[in-house]
């Protein structure tokens, strides 16, 4: 019997090393993507362990690449954009649109189980009630828009031919190795050594999800039979302030620091409703899954983390 082998893309980023670290705690055969065969700080300790191919998603050697791996389940996590200062329009069609065309192209040579394409809760816009599935997109940035345009052209392939690909929009991810500059790692890392903690507006909201209940759902759904072109939000169906949240995390690390609203400014990316929430009844029913952790569980476990491992962010 042929043993299942997994391929990852975007393995060294926070979701997809999450997502390697876990499968290859339970024995899997594991190949990642990476345009850098040096691996990142966030798997460097795996390199025996995971098979690790240097190539581009738009390198010509990609066909030959897949053909030679035979992935039976596709995890699709490469991106730009996710971050501030990843702004370009054309990396954002390279990367995103151009990259997951010729994954696509390449994946249909082979004879996979599962192809997981990652998006975005920032494909629907602003919204003024849970975010559903069947919503129109409405994107405000250019990052939305363009993941807009990939999980059609994914939709459209899946649909047309017949494949088991398949789309996760995910919501606010947050756990050990996220990057440094992002919301919670700032307010974590500041708050266990008592530092000031600088946040922009209180009163804006997210549908935070610990990213043990996100990885959860990547290989849960590898069990489970479904539809060509699905989309599916990885949420946890309930949304918190940023001030809850920081308030959540002075307590539950015993911190002394002193929170100031307003010291950063409002980007592009930060155009804000009351709402931004996931509705995960499509998702827990299809793919009998659901977040486990609260958000106190959550934040006490990414506290603990990082208390042990800040030292890899110095």
């Amino acid at each position: 019997m042929n043993k299942d082998i997994y391929l990852v893309t975007g393995a060294t980023g926070f979701v997809g090393a999450n997502i390697v670290r876990r499968l290859v705690k339970e024995g899997k055969d594991v190949h990642v993507l990476s345009r850098n065969k040096i691996l990142n700080w966030r798997l460097s300790d795996l390199k025996t362990k995971i098979k690790a191919h240097e190539v581009d998603l738009l390198d010509y050697k990609l066909d030959k690449v897949i053909s030679k791996i035979k992935p039976t389940y596709i995890f699709h996590l490469a991106a730009y954009g996710s971050l501030p200062k990843e702004d370009k329009i054309e990396d954002l069609i390279n990367v995103n649109l151009k990259g997951t065309i010729n994954l696509i192209n390449a994946s249909k040579k082979v004879p996979f189980k599962l192809f997981i394409n990652t998006g975005s809760s920032s494909e629907y816009g602003v919204k003024f009630g849970k975010m559903i599935e069947t919503d129109l997109s409405f994107p405000i940035n250019d990052y939305g828009v363009i993941k807009t345009a990939v999980t059609l052209y994914v939709h459209k392939e899946a649909v047309r031919n017949n494949l088991p690909i398949i789309t996760f929009r995910l919501f606010s991810a947050y756990g050990p190795y996220e990057h440094k500059p992002r919301f919670i790692p700032t307010v974590v890392r500041a708050a266990i050594k008592n530092d000031p903690i600088s946040v922009g507006n209180k009163k804006n909201v997210r549908d935070f999800i610990y990213i043990e209940d996100m990885v959860d759902a990547y290989l849960n759904t590898c069990k489970v039979k479904i539809n060509p072109g699905e989309i599916f939000n990885i949420g946890t169906g309930r949304q918190h302030t940023l001030e809850e949240t920081v308030n959540r995390i002075v307590n539950l690390s015993g911190s002394r620091s002193k929170v100031e609203w307003g010291a950063v400014p409002i980007q592009e990316r930060q155009v804000e409703s009351g709402k931004w929430q996931a509705d995960t009844r499509k998702t827990s029913k299809m793919l009998r899954w659901r977040a486990k952790h609260s958000l106190d569980e959550g934040l006490l476990k990414t506290i603990e983390w990082f208390s042990k491992n800040n030292y890899l962010y110095e």
